[in-house]
């Protein structure tokens, strides 16, 4: 077995587990809390007070009503720079509480 398939199972196999394991909401919640604060500017995440996952879905909660509307009006923008920095994720829509 060369390394890139050594490599290629390895990836698939960690995916399965994530994909069965208890705790795939919590491993979600921060896999996309790290990507928010990694994609997302430093005013947005100073501003943002608490961030889960549920059915596939963010839910933010931000603290300053004009970002919160201006983030709603790039809802669309945000999940496709979530989906380029979590490729193996399936987020349908952020709401913001």
């Amino acid at each position: 077995m060369n390394d890139l398939q050594h490599a290629k199972s390895l990836k698939e196999l960690v995916h399965r587990f994530l994909e069965t394991s208890p705790f795939q909401k919590q491993l979600t919640t921060a896999m996309v809390r790290a990507a928010w604060h990694k994609t997302m500017p430093k005013v947005v995440c100073n501003r943002t007070e608490k961030l889960y996952v549920h059915d596939n879905k963010i839910f933010l909660k931000i603290t300053s009503a004009p970002l919160r509307h201006e983030l709603n009006l790039n809802k669309d923008k945000i999940l496709t720079t979530l989906h380029a920095e979590m490729a193996h994720t399936l987020l349908q829509d952020v709401v913001f509480l």
